[in-house]
């Protein structure tokens, strides 16, 4: 059997460094042999059954989808037990591709402590409609919001980062919480493409937010919780109960998605348990709830959606802008004073795009769409006669017709198949090619 090998572990305080090994045939899923994690508080007295937990999370879905074994020194109890429960979720998402896999420590260590045992809380958070959701649903905790560089924003990404950061530290300081930042090398470590390359095709998002983005982004937190004793580490949804859609089924409701309450809420160790928040409410409820919120504390925020503006704000010309302005004018106030730009010609700009068929929907984004005519009319009044005819075009757009418009080109499809069925030595030449090539998505 295939083996992933943590061979060994250095701590520096703040830091954590892995060395990684692992058989020639599973090299295509990596980019590189070490894992790094960052935090800013020191971690050298956390144990070390929980300090491995960061790198198991990444390379224990890789396992499962290649039935090959996680081989560790020593792992947390109660995480490793959590592990099982995990990937029967993902076997019931992903039937066609998760199998067993196998974790293999030389030590489980008691947790000592039981999950959810510690008094604080602390929540991931991007500035984004759903992070800030689950945060004013717990404020009465006083969470700390933990952000974390290395997926999105990568790691040599600094001046990015920065910006994003101060994004997550004006709005703590609005609400008087902590933060924390955590940098580790998550699309860096694992090589996303060639993950995307074989298994993309059984899932409606790429790799880590299709499979391991649940599992691996509450691991990275694992060693903090433990140091400043955080009980609970809220996640925000994406999803909500209900979300069905034609072209996906699996034994449950909702989506496949790496972050769901059935990860989530099994992931823990020593302490802490995971907690997958507002999956009972839609996005354009949580875009409800923090409109109200702005009103009840009679000041506005930035709501930070974009992944695609530099300067760390919103483009206010992608899909997801539009639609998060859409919302929140929908819910009563001024997207102008969340961080977006909403004019006369925002609204004719916003529809040619979809005529033209600008943005390639998935079924995902088509259902958020259709979930913000669901709740249309609007209770509250519109501002003005053209956002009154923006809202009668948009009770009647079928959004469906944007997706199925938005087919992938032969010759792309082609080359993953291809990419996918290549020996080793052939696809390690060739997909770098393609990778270059292929057309950009948000283009």
């Amino acid at each position: 059997m295939s083996e992933i090998v943590v061979e060994s572990m250095a701590v520096d305080e703040s830091a954590l460094e892995f060395e990684v090994d692992y058989s020639r045939d599973l090299r295509r899923f990596f980019d590189a042999s070490t894992f790094s994690v960052s935090y800013d508080v020191d971690i050298a007295d956390v144990p070390r059954g929980v300090l491995t937990i960061p790198v198991l999370a990444q390379v224990c879905p890789v396992a499962w989808a290649t039935d090959s074994t996680v081989v560790v020194d020593t792992v947390d109890e109660s995480f490793a037990e959590s592990l099982g429960a995990v990937r029967e979720t993902l076997q019931r998402m992903y039937p066609a591709f998760v199998g067993d896999g196998e974790l293999r420590a030389g030590e489980i260590t008691a947790s000592g402590a039981e999950p959810g045992e510690f008094e604080r809380s602390a929540q991931l958070f991007s500035g984004g409609a759903d992070s800030l959701a689950t945060y004013v649903r717990h404020r009465e905790a006083d969470p700390a919001l933990v952000a974390i560089q290395g997926w999105v924003v990568g790691v040599d990404e600094d001046e990015r980062w920065q910006r994003a950061m101060s994004h997550v530290d004006r709005f703590a300081e609005r609400e008087g919480c902590d933060t924390h930042g955590i940098t580790a090398n998550i699309s860096s470590f694992l090589d996303h493409t060639m993950l995307n390359v074989h298994y993309k095709h059984h899932t409606d998002g790429g790799w880590y937010s299709g499979v391991g983005h649940g599992l691996g982004l509450l691991g990275v937190c694992a060693p903090l919780a433990y140091s400043q004793g955080y009980g609970v580490i809220h996640v925000g949804s994406t999803h909500w109960d209900g979300f069905e859609l034609d072209s996906v089924t699996w034994p449950g409701r909702g989506s496949p998605w790496g972050s769901h309450p059935a990860i989530d809420d099994n992931v823990r160790w020593a302490g802490t348990r995971g907690h997958h928040d507002a999956y009972e409410i839609t996005r354009q409820d949580k875009l409800e709830l923090l409109a109200d919120y702005a009103r009840e504390t009679g000041e506005p925020f930035v709501i930070r959606t974009c992944t695609y503006d530099d300067a760390g704000g919103n483009c206010n010309r992608c899909e997801k802008c539009v639609r998060t302005a859409t919302g929140l004018m929908l819910a009563g106030v001024d997207p102008n004073d969340f961080g977006y730009r909403v004019d006369e010609d925002w609204y004719d700009y916003v529809i040619e795009r979809f005529e033209a068929n600008d943005w390639a929907l998935d079924e995902h984004v088509r259902y958020y769409w259709e979930d913000i005519q669901s709740h249309l009319p609007p209770e509250r009044p519109l501002p003005d006669e053209r956002a009154e005819e923006f809202v009668a075009w948009l009770a009647d757009n079928d959004f469906a017709d944007n997706v199925e418009r938005s087919t992938q080109p032969t010759w792309v499809r082609l080359a993953r198949i291809g990419a996918r069925n290549a020996p080793y030595e052939i696809y390690e030449y060739l997909y770098p090619i393609y990778d270059r090539v292929r057309p950009d998505p948000y283009s």
